[in-house]
């Protein structure tokens, strides 16, 4: 998967499904192993970080969808455990 489509595939609308429009200050997507390897992310929410994995070329079978949905329930998690968003369930949005 291109940097282009984990973008807009996987990464903004699981943002959008999870955030509001003024929490997310910065976010950085990055491939690692000069990129070899996965793509991940970096964003920090209200003045916490959060880093994950987006995509990862070697998992087959692994559609855009499975890894949408990973990424945005782990940016839930991320924010039931938040100082911001303590024990909020984003999982209705």
């Amino acid at each position: 998967m291109s940097l282009l489509d984990a973008v807009a595939v996987v990464v903004l609308p699981a943002l959008r499904s999870v955030f509001d429009d003024d929490e997310v200050s910065s976010a950085e997507l990055a491939y690692s192993d000069d990129g070899g390897g996965p793509l991940t992310l970096a964003l920090t929410a209200r003045g916490e970080t959060f880093h994950d994995l987006v995509v990862q070329e070697d998992v087959p079978h692994t559609t855009a969808e499975e890894w949408r949905e990973r990424l945005r329930s782990n940016l839930v998690d991320f924010v039931a455990e938040s100082r911001f968003g303590w024990g909020e369930n984003r999982d209705a949005r």
